[in-house]
């Protein structure tokens, strides 16, 4: 018993609280609130408002800037004691912050630091390499593998695993070299020094239209061309033929100026302008274009005369223009796929697979049969016809141009059609994104699709020349090298044929924006400044190489003539070695 009573007087008092009845409602009493809180004042808060806390594991930066900026507005706390509390915590978080959904540093997939199916195996960076440092760079681009090509703009990974950037602000931005030097003594004609702003913007060229388009007539026809051959039509992917090798000859080059029919057709008041339908084609299609380009204007009394240089690289067939990730000359380690040389091979491409579509086996036919003879002076290309077609753009205001036509074909009712012929090249599938020995059957449409995104402004060249010809169809060919780690074999595919007005509306080309281009270049140019009406004036059209605009500026009337002596030096000496696919 006093064990008992011992224990029990060891225990801790129990006093029993009083509660104050509040017989008038529910809830304590107004009267019974405690004397040390009876006159500390009541401070509103919002439901999102947080309490307090000790420490949150859970909770990210993110989310706590999430958290302020949709926080309502409330009084300020009179708790002096609770507002030194919020400034001195700082919240200790071992876990990773979760990544925005959008805006820089946004998980997106396929992108380089996110494991994706096969991604470590393939070569990805993940873990620690996706996170970025103190300056804003992005790991993976600052311990990216140096023999990897892409290695500059961020880590390389496997299947799954995704290649490019971290973020949008780690691709640097690209600086291109414009197609001509411009030299101190030409006159530029933006604006300053006096003169008239001559400047166009590409952005307002894609949105100029005419109401009504003009309708071309042929004036006159030149050369024979062969018919097509029907044994390019039978390749296949299963069954692909060897594209041949040939001899490429330097791209004919006759200025509309010294074209001996279009002189007599300007002494003749036929029209007042004057163009080739490549020259046209790179003006009607300008609004797509990204690297530079230039053309020659001339003007000699009423008569406008616009030209390409000779050796200029309009005459190249660009590659990739207009993809996200464009080929360039900086890599030192990929020659083989830099813009150089796969211009220069697309254009062997382009010729071989131009003079394969022919059969030399039957007699030419003529362009035109009730044609003069040839009256140039140079020779014509083997198996090229050319086409002289006028337009209407105004009462005052007509159009010439010069057109190639490549080949001819027999129709079902017994007349000829006559074509022209161009080659699609692909170098590397795993950078164009598709395969086309896998989805070129199966999947056309998206080997085209694809095409136009990386190629947008070649297609519309070439559509823009088919359409200026009058041609009835337009072949097209896929052709593929036989490995690709070798740009000397290729093969063909498949070749396709298409109605040019049909493929322009494929391609989103509009002839109503073609022509409302060319109308209002063609007035522009004729307001440009003249010293002499008698005397011949000179101008160059530069594509500005990092801008999205034309520059004009006004040259010496001998200016380009020394450059033909010097590109006839180098081809004297290019002659002298081997060629890459001989």
């Amino acid at each position: 018993e006093n064990r008992t009573a011992n224990a029990m007087a060891a225990l801790p008092d129990f006093v029993m609280p009083e509660v104050a009845d509040n017989e008038a409602g529910w809830g304590p009493h107004p009267n019974s609130c405690p004397e040390h809180l009876r006159y500390l004042p009541f401070a509103p808060y919002s439901k999102n408002d947080r309490l307090g806390r000790a420490c949150e594991w859970t909770f990210t930066r993110d989310r706590d800037r999430r958290w302020m900026r949709n926080r309502t507005e409330t009084e300020p706390s009179p708790f002096v004691i609770e507002q030194v509390d919020e400034e001195g915590f700082h919240l200790v978080d071992t876990k990773t912050a979760a990544k925005p959904k959008w805006g820089p540093g946004a998980r997106r997939p396929g992108v380089a630091g996110q494991q994706g199916r096969g991604g470590a195996r393939g070569g990805g960076q993940i873990g620690a390499w996706s996170d970025r440092n103190r300056d804003g760079q992005s790991q993976a681009s600052k311990h990216a593998n140096p023999k990897d090509p892409r290695s500059r703009y961020g880590a390389r990974g496997g299947r799954g695993g995704g290649r490019g950037f971290d973020s949008w602000r780690d691709k640097p931005m690209r600086v291109r070299v414009a197609s001509v030097e411009v030299r101190p003594e030409w006159v530029p004609l933006d604006g300053q020094n006096s003169s008239e702003d001559f400047t166009m913007a590409l952005a307002l060229m894609d949105k100029l239209k005419t109401d009504d388009e003009p309708v071309g007539e042929e004036i006159a026809g030149v050369g024979n061309v062969f018919f097509v051959s029907k044994a390019i039509d039978k390749a296949s992917v299963r069954s692909a033929l060897p594209l041949k090798k040939l001899q490429e000859p330097k791209p004919f080059h006759l200025p509309a100026m010294d074209d001996p029919i279009i002189k007599k057709l300007a002494s003749q008041g036929k029209a007042q302008i004057f163009t080739t339908d490549l020259a046209l084609a790179v003006l009607m299609s300008a609004s797509r274009s990204v690297i530079s380009w230039d053309l020659v204007v001339q003007r000699a009394g009423s008569s406008l005369f616009i030209d390409i240089r000779e050796g200029s690289s309009v005459y190249d067939t660009s590659v990739n223009e207009t993809a996200q990730d464009a080929p360039d000359d900086e890599n030192k380690e990929q020659q083989m796929n830099s813009m150089t040389a796969l211009s220069t091979e697309a254009g062997y491409i382009n010729y071989c697979y131009t003079m394969q579509c022919l059969d030399g086996t039957q007699a030419p036919t003529p362009v035109d049969p009730k044609g003069p003879p040839t009256p140039f002076d140079v020779p014509l290309p083997n198996g090229k016809g050319f086409r002289y077609r006028r337009w209407q753009l105004e009462d005052d205001l007509a159009l010439v141009v010069r057109c190639e036509i490549d080949g001819a074909m027999a129709t079902k009712d017994g007349s000829t059609a006559f074509i022209t012929a161009k080659a699609l090249n692909e170098f590397d599938a795993k950078v164009s994104g598709i395969d086309w020995r896998q989805k070129l059957e199966s999947q056309r449409a998206a080997v085209l699709a694809n095409e136009l995104k990386n190629n947008r402004n070649k297609l519309a060249r070439w559509t823009c020349q088919a359409l200026l010809a009058g041609v009835d169809y337009m072949k097209l060919g896929y052709i593929s090298r036989v490995h690709s780690k070798d740009n000397s074999n290729h093969v063909i595919l498949q070749s396709q044929v298409y109605r040019p007005e049909e493929f322009a509306k494929q391609i989103d080309l509009k002839g109503e924006n073609m022509w409302g281009i060319a109308r209002t270049v063609f007035k522009r140019l004729l307001e440009l400044p003249v010293e002499d009406e008698q005397a011949l004036c000179k101008y160059l059209m530069l594509k500005d190489p990092n801008k999205p605009m034309v520059n004009l500026y006004k040259v010496p009337a001998d200016a380009f003539d020394f450059e033909v002596e010097e590109d006839d030096g180098d081809a004297i000496q290019e002659d002298d070695n081997d060629s890459d696919f001989d």
